[in-house]
């Protein structure tokens, strides 16, 4: 069966989280302490004590997110024999194509958590506190969420920022313009859900960390990925280090087009996706897409879900 690895994005952060590996795995235990070594900072102990309101400030949660991880594709390699290059693809939802860039030796894993520690104070920064917001639609399909946008004031900044599934939308952009699409939404029996988040992510709000992102990019020397990555703002694979590094700076700003990604992962015969990371937020909704043709999705997240998984699939 094809395989194909997807990383988490924000959302999925939790206290505790990759502690199991930490505490059973040495290389784990190198991943989280090379993170802490070049961060300047102790935040493997902000993920394994909290507080979660710190945790949870995007500038930390990215680069914590990323950490755990890599922690546990180490650990699959490392001590169970799991082969990257056997994989047909991977992606990651927003900050989780940082993840691929470090799973696929395309940067290090220290460079990688200083562009997200980057990347997350400048998003965070973006606004002032309550002028920006993000809601997530259940339940319209991305047309309908298009017309709706279309009746909001000019003057007001409302864009799509996350493609989620066929009926599953995330918009972001004024406060004021996603509380009218969210009302909206209520008034026709949709489920609307405003988002915990510090700022408006993937939208023109954006447009000022892309530039800082790209001023990053220029400093540093990317390698072609072991594994093909599917993008985030183009929903296909990289096509030169040219399109991966500009893809990057696009979709600080773009739309994440995760449904269009997925689906062509599967239309290139990926049968199962494997989870990487904490929770099973993008293998739940995975399960409840349909494609054409069958596949499924796992996540790993635990040791006893990785020996399940490598048991079942007598992977080597």
């Amino acid at each position: 069966m094809i395989k194909s690895l997807i990383f988490p994005g924000q959302g999925s952060q939790k206290i505790g989280m990759g502690k199991e590996f930490f505490d059973n795995f040495q290389i784990a235990k190198e991943v989280f302490q090379n993170v802490d070594n070049c961060l300047s900072q102790h935040l493997s102990k902000l993920i394994f004590d909290g507080p979660l309101d710190e945790l949870t400030l995007t500038e930390n949660a990215q680069p914590a997110i990323m950490t755990v991880s890599i922690a546990i594709l180490e650990v699959l390699k490392r001590e169970f024999g799991f082969n990257l290059g056997e994989s047909r693809f991977c992606a990651g939802h927003s900050l989780g194509e940082y993840t691929a860039l470090a799973a696929t030796d395309c940067l290090s894993l220290s460079e990688v958590a200083l562009l997200l520690k980057k990347r997350g104070k400048s998003m965070q920064n973006a606004l002032p506190k309550g002028k920006g917001a993000m809601a997530a639609l259940i339940g319209l399909e991305i047309n309908e969420v298009k017309k709706l946008i279309a009746e909001i004031s000019k003057n007001l900044v409302c864009e799509i920022a996350n493609y989620n599934s066929i009926n599953q939308i995330v918009i972001s952009g004024d406060s004021e313009a996603i509380d009218f699409i969210v009302d909206k939404a209520k008034e026709k029996k949709i489920k609307a859900i405003k988002l915990l988040v510090s700022a408006p992510f993937h939208c023109k709000y954006m447009l000022e960390t892309s530039n800082q992102l790209k001023k990053s990019f220029d400093k540093l020397i990317f390698k072609n990925p072991i594994i093909p990555i599917v993008l985030n703002y183009s929903a296909r694979p990289y096509e030169d280090l040219k399109d991966l590094k500009n893809s990057l700076v696009k979709q600080t700003f773009s739309t994440v087009r995760w449904y269009e990604s997925l689906s062509f992962m599967v239309k290139e015969d990926t049968g199962i996706f494997l989870e990487i990371g904490n929770g099973s937020t993008l293998s739940n909704m995975i399960k409840r897409m349909k494609f054409k043709k069958e596949f499924s999705a796992i996540s790993l997240s635990s040791i006893k879900q990785i020996e399940n998984f490598m048991e079942n699939n007598n992977a080597s």
